[in-house]
């Protein structure tokens, strides 16, 4: 994506190009729309496919006047558009750096971190983390922005930017039932979260994930696998 590092007095903002919400906004309901009166010519082959699923509303939508169909089609495809618009554009990523802080929000993920806590700032593999003294990670969220002005906007402050990425991923392990070196009570945390991961319970796997922070233990997910390693005891 384009980038845009606007800067208001003293503070560098790294986020997708102001004009990235409305392209969102006009596009995605214009394809919605489109594909919505495409339907209209395609309907009478989708209800002869009986393993299709929803046959009864294509069947009800089928009983409709031509024109009919195609203002309900067009309709639909526009909100549902609209819509997806919403959500991409609440999905933003936008990273403010100041002399104080960093604030990281994407989504509901929002996070903002005092400069005395920040020990460093590194992205990899599509992230972007800001580790704390202890070697823990105070903020981690998917990052899809450009990665040398972030740099710029970091050093410009003067927060630790690692260019190399992560420099403790080689600690990292998988977690196994029962794994040796974890703190007390860190596997039955960790055996929950797997379990929350399985299912793709996203709100128990963040409330979890936040529990082993507290444990000194940071992790990372792959596949729905979590790999551990230790943060220093606070």
């Amino acid at each position: 994506m384009s980038t845009d590092n606007a800067r208001i007095g003293d503070t560098a903002t790294v986020a997708d190009h102001p004009a990235a919400g409305p392209a969102f906004f006009i596009g995605l309901p214009l394809v919605g729309a489109a594909l919505g009166w495409g339907l209209t010519f395609i309907v009478e082959w989708i209800v002869g496919l009986r393993w299709f699923p929803f046959q009864g509303l294509f069947e009800l939508f089928t009983d409709l006047s031509t024109t009919l169909q195609l203002v309900v089609a067009i309709a639909v495809g526009l909100a549902l558009g609209l819509l997806l618009a919403f959500f991409a554009v609440h999905e933003m990523l936008k990273i403010t750096v100041d002399r104080d802080r960093i604030e990281l929000k994407r989504g509901d993920y929002d996070r903002e971190i005092e400069r005395a806590d920040v020990a460093s700032v590194f992205v990899a593999d599509k992230r972007v983390v800001v580790l704390g003294h202890r070697r823990q990670e105070l903020a981690n969220v998917e990052f899809d922005l450009d990665r040398d002005k972030l740099a710029a906007a970091l050093r410009k402050h003067g927060y630790g930017w690692l260019p190399d990425g992560d420099p403790y991923a080689a600690e990292f392990k998988r977690w196994v039932p029962g794994a040796d070196g974890l703190p007390q009570g860190a596997n039955a945390v960790l055996k929950a979260r797997q379990h929350a991961l399985e299912k793709s319970n996203g709100d128990d796997s963040h409330e979890l994930l936040a529990e082993l922070a507290d444990l000194a233990v940071v992790v990372h997910d792959k596949d729905k696998k979590q790999y551990w390693r230790l943060a220093d005891p606070a």
